[in-house]
């Protein structure tokens, strides 16, 4: 069954995350959506948008497929 994987990507590039996951045979990749953009915010507010999807991430982690 493999290591449990799950792609963070931003609201932006949600839709092409997809589109990647199912060219490569993977529609059921495990993807989390954060907010946009990630490049150039200060510290903090990364880690409050981390903060926000990080229960997320281990749902997609710890739930069977």
């Amino acid at each position: 069954m493999g290591v449990p994987t799950v792609v963070v990507t931003t609201e932006q590039f949600r839709r092409l995350t997809e589109q990647v996951a199912t060219s490569l045979n993977r529609p059921d990749l495990r993807i989390v959506e954060t907010r946009h953009p990630i490049g150039g915010v200060d510290p903090d507010t990364a880690r409050t948008w981390a903060d926000e999807v990080v229960e997320d991430v281990i749902t997609a982690l710890t739930q069977p497929r």
